[in-house]
């Protein structure tokens, strides 16, 4: 179990310390040196080492985003943008097909851990005749990746709809301290990316401390990048510039472009780090701290229309994956945007 207060405490002290800085350092420079005051046990090679790979992450995953966006701009959802951006790389049909099963098992095994399932219905993977190139025409593998596109966009779903995530939001109110308004009003407004940094070297920090179990640095910085990218678009709907409808797209959304970047930096990673890198992004580490970062970082002024948003939110993602009744929020055209089924 994380101790959440613990970690909060941490998030906070970050995000104060690269606001003090703002004026004075680069996000880069100032990433190394909180990481060398705060890793005092790591080498200055290290430090270096690992505010290399949070920032190369971080630039990773706004690639994504931007290309996704792009495509969304041109009429495409964001479902069929993964699915060609994943039909233009280098590599046999079977190659890719593969790698799809790999991280749909991934994700399938972290929506279980989410929703506390143990028997899970997972690809088998070993046998390679299943996985040569004259068995995946194109068709056959677009419609296969159209599947991990859509389940990719739910998990961001998933995790606003996870007790952990509601429950890890509540902790994060409830160790608000009164300067609490340094963080959303200044960094929100237009540097989300250094708020992303903030994040990733506090959540550093946190790991090192054993506060959070072990992970790798650039799974730190993807559960950072996701996790303002959602709470910059509640923050929106608090504040009356985005619908709960249209925030929920967006976190679907991010969760897309999320899971592209993880694709590119996994290429050729091997099938355990496969699953224990989406499991920690998307499954139960990944929405606890999602949750604790949205608490802590809430204006006090704004707590009490939070928990209407993230409870209105959590439900209505409940509902969509169900079916049991329709969104009554959502109007046609946005519910095929949630619900995109023609990647």
């Amino acid at each position: 179990m994380m101790n959440n207060m613990k970690l909060i405490e941490i998030i906070r002290n970050a995000a104060g310390d690269y606001l003090e800085h703002l004026g004075s350092q680069t996000p880069s420079e100032w990433l190394q040196d909180y990481l060398g005051r705060n890793l005092r046990s790591k080498s200055v090679e290290a430090v270096h080492a690992i505010s290399g790979e949070i920032l190369e992450t971080l630039d990773l995953m706004e690639k994504k985003k931007a290309a996704m966006n792009a495509a969304k701009a041109a009429g495409q959802s964001a479902e069929q943008w993964l699915v060609s951006d994943i039909m233009q790389e280098k590599g046999g049909n079977g190659e890719k097909a593969r790698k799809a099963a790999q991280f749909l098992n991934s994700i399938v095994r972290s929506k279980a851990e989410l929703e506390n399932v143990e028997d899970v219905e997972i690809i088998d993977i070993e046998e390679d005749a299943e996985w040569q190139d004259d068995k995946w025409n194109d068709y056959r593998l677009k419609d296969t990746l159209k599947n991990v596109a859509k389940e990719a966009g739910q998990c961001g779903l998933r995790e606003i709809a996870a007790d952990v995530f509601a429950k890890a939001s509540e902790d994060g109110l409830a160790a608000v301290i009164e300067d609490k308004d340094f963080v959303t009003d200044t960094l929100m407004d237009g540097a989300n990316v250094g708020l992303k940094v903030a994040l990733s070297a506090g959540l550093a920090v946190a790991e090192d401390s054993g506060i959070i179990p072990p992970t790798s640095f650039h799974v730190l910085a993807t559960i950072a990048h996701k996790t303002v990218e959602s709470f910059s678009a509640f923050k929106d709907v608090i504040k009356g510039r985005r619908s709960l409808t249209d925030a929920l797209i967006h976190i679907k959304d991010t969760a897309v472009s999320t899971f592209s970047g993880l694709w590119a930096k996994h290429g050729t990673a091997i099938r355990e780090e496969i699953v224990d890198t989406v499991g920690a992004v998307f499954g139960m580490k990944g929405a606890v701290i999602a949750g604790a970062i949205h608490g802590a970082l809430m204006k006090n002024t704004e707590e009490s229309k939070f928990v209407t948003v993230i409870k209105e939110a959590g439900k209505a993602a409940v509902r969509f994956f169900t079916k049991e009744i329709k969104l009554p929020f959502f109007n046609k055209t946005k519910a095929l945007q949630l619900n995109m089924n023609d990647a």
